[in-house]
């Protein structure tokens, strides 16, 4: 557990000096392969902090804890104005947050039909005309606005996308199940990164907003595959 902590504090110290020096960075002088790149980078730094906060499940008061903090210091954060470099924190908060929630719905066929019920939640959100947090368009955002987690462009001051609230909270989800329930929680971890580069890649080419929970919930299966049926019959004898 203390290898646990150690690893995402030092995750933690790397990522939060990324985002601070991400606007300090040479510029990208293509618009779209600058969005692309800077959004990936970004969102590798928020996917291993995620990744690095499910371990901490085993020990629930610490993950109370840790959510708890992660949250005050988001909102300290958000006060003082400090736009991406609130990130880190923020993604430590509601993966925290997430773990809890998916502690408290430890179910084999959970672990299953959640995933499939956010992402069609998700798609008719986005399609529909409903509201979506999934990724931005780039451009100028509230700074102190807790409600996504911005992905800082090159070099620019603006952000390259966004990261909404749901999909931090449920990769925490996603890999709480996958650590529970004997799946891959590496593997995982990078196929829910691959699936947010696949979106902002979409998203730039063309030109509108893409879901990143279906994508999200697409990788959780597509990495796991072959331990889906002995998670189809836990479900069943559950």
């Amino acid at each position: 557990m203390v290898r646990g902590l150690a690893a995402v504090l030092g995750v933690g110290i790397a990522a939060q000096l990324y985002f601070l020096l991400a606007p300090s960075l040479p510029v990208i002088n293509d618009v779209e392969t600058s969005i692309v790149v800077a959004f990936s980078v970004g969102a590798a730094f928020t996917y291993a902090l995620i990744a690095g906060v499910v371990p901490v499940s085993d020990s629930p008061p610490l993950l109370w804890l840790m959510a708890a903090g992660g949250l005050l210091l988001m909102a300290a954060f958000n006060v003082a104005d400090f736009g991406a470099a609130a990130t880190p924190v923020e993604a430590i908060a509601y993966a925290g947050f997430g773990a809890v929630f998916a502690v408290g719905l430890l179910a084999p066929s959970l672990a299953i039909a959640l995933p499939l019920f956010v992402a069609g939640i998700d798609i008719i959100s986005t399609f529909a005309g409903g509201p979506s947090e999934t990724l931005g368009n780039a451009g100028i955002t509230q700074r102190g606005d807790p409600l996504s987690l911005e992905m800082p462009d090159w070099g620019t001051h603006l952000p390259a996308g966004r990261i909404g609230i749901s999909d931090a909270v449920f990769a925490g989800v996603f890999l709480l199940y996958v650590r529970r329930y004997g799946l891959r929680p590496r593997a995982t971890a990078f196929g829910l990164w691959i699936a947010a580069v696949v979106a902002i890649v979409l998203k730039v080419w063309l030109d509108r907003a893409i879901p990143l929970l279906p994508l999200s919930a697409a990788a959780y299966f597509l990495v796991n595959l072959d331990r889906m049926p002995a998670l189809l019959r836990a479900a069943d004898e559950a």
